[in-house]
């Protein structure tokens, strides 16, 4: 018999890879989808127990991509490369996300757009408020985003006046407002209520409306327009 000298976890990576192409992404246990990210930076190791490790302290994979990178750097082989591809991963998500709902009106994009904004900032640890030009039927308008500013864990600074330049700049027929909240309740606060309406009174004078203000925080959301307070 002809004794087989490669490592174990060769064939294993194989085998994982055939799995996620025949059955996709549910497929894999949540520590073979860390697994498998993990093989296409370190080629030549046995990456199970650290990929074990990272679900172990991290719990999800949603965890796994929103830790913070001093978090990941103890967990084995989560160095450079890894943690580019991670970001990677994260940024073209977002980008494909972002110009799937930038060719429809947001009337048409709804849930695709809440969840676009979610991903965008709804995790994050700071609070920032972005701004979306809309055109005339209601679309984003393309590479037009613009974030206004970043804060605080519990707030940040916005001035209407950027908000106004930066929808003349981009031609915007209508504004969308968004901004995060970071204590999982996406609530407006009395402050978010009146920059609402500080933004709105120049923004009707040069004949732009605001479409709508959403604050999402974690995966919840708030819409101002469907709470008829726009």
């Amino acid at each position: 018999m002809i004794k087989d000298n490669k490592p174990h976890y060769i064939n294993h990576r194989k085998r994982l890879r055939e799995r996620f192409i025949n059955q996709g992404i549910e497929g894999l246990q949540p520590y073979e989808i860390i697994e498998l990210f993990l093989t296409f930076v370190i080629p030549q190791k046995d990456v199970k127990p650290a990929a074990k490790e990272a679900i172990n302290k991290l719990g999800t994979i949603q965890g796994f991509f929103d830790a913070d990178e001093n978090e990941l750097n103890k967990i084995p082989y989560f160095k450079d490369k890894a943690l580019t591809l991670r970001k990677f991963i994260k940024e073209i998500s977002l980008l494909y996300q972002k110009q799937r709902i930038e060719s429809l009106p947001i009337s048409q994009s709804k849930e695709e757009l809440i969840s676009y904004c979610i991903n965008k900032i709804g995790f994050n640890k700071n609070e920032e408020f972005w701004l979306l030009p809309l055109d005339s039927n209601n679309a984003i308008i393309r590479n037009g985003e613009n974030r206004i500013s970043e804060g605080l864990i519990d707030r940040t600074t916005v001035y209407p006046r950027q908000v106004i330049e930066s929808a003349i700049r981009h031609g915007a027929h209508s504004i969308l407002l968004l901004h995060n909240h970071t204590n999982d309740n996406p609530k407006p606060s009395e402050q978010d209520i009146d920059i609402t309406k500080a933004i709105n009174i120049p923004a009707r004078v040069l004949n732009i409306s605001i479409y709508d203000h959403l604050i999402v925080s974690g995966d919840k959301y708030f819409s101002f327009r469907e709470n008829k307070l726009l």
